[in-house]
């Protein structure tokens, strides 16, 4: 029976260090997966001494070695990888298309960060510490990477 329980603690260890190093970040699993290796060749040396200790060691970390060499040239891991690119950008805001002193609307509410549009496209802005309600006019007073910076059109 102990034989069993030897098995499955070094497999499982095997295992959660196999998964650290190729989907799961964090060295979490792999330190778990090394305590399940030693609890495996602890229980080892207690129940056969320490020569049968010293091959299953050996033994173990040649399956280890076995294990990560089969599924980086197998290309299992890549099933579980992210293929695809993010494209999208954070409120770029072309140089051409507003300039300070060009006016709009507020969009939403500006308390202080919402939406206006200004030149008919639609940016993020926050006003300078006042509160400016939906479809108020607004004017650019500067323009900061990824908003702009507005305040209330007063005739």
């Amino acid at each position: 029976m102990s034989i069993f329980f030897i098995a499955v603690l070094l497999l499982f260890g095997i295992a959660l260090i196999v998964l650290e190093i190729l989907i799961v970040p964090g060295l979490i699993v792999g330190i778990v997966g090394g305590i399940f290796m030693c609890m495996g060749l602890v229980w080892t040396w207690q129940v056969f001494g320490s020569t049968t200790t010293v091959i299953v060691g050996v033994f173990a970390f040649i399956l280890l070695a076995v294990a990560l060499y089969l599924a980086l040239k197998t290309g299992f891991w890549k099933r579980f990888s992210l293929k695809e690119t993010n494209k999208g950008r954070v409120n770029e805001i072309d140089s051409g298309a507003v300039l300070p002193g060009d006016t709009g609307y507020a969009i939403s509410s500006l308390r202080p960060m919402g939406s206006v549009k200004i030149n008919g496209i639609k940016f993020e802005a926050s006003s300078e510490g006042e509160l400016i309600p939906p479809n108020y006019p607004v004017i650019v007073i500067r323009i900061e990477p990824g908003r702009l910076i507005v305040k209330p059109k007063r005739d």
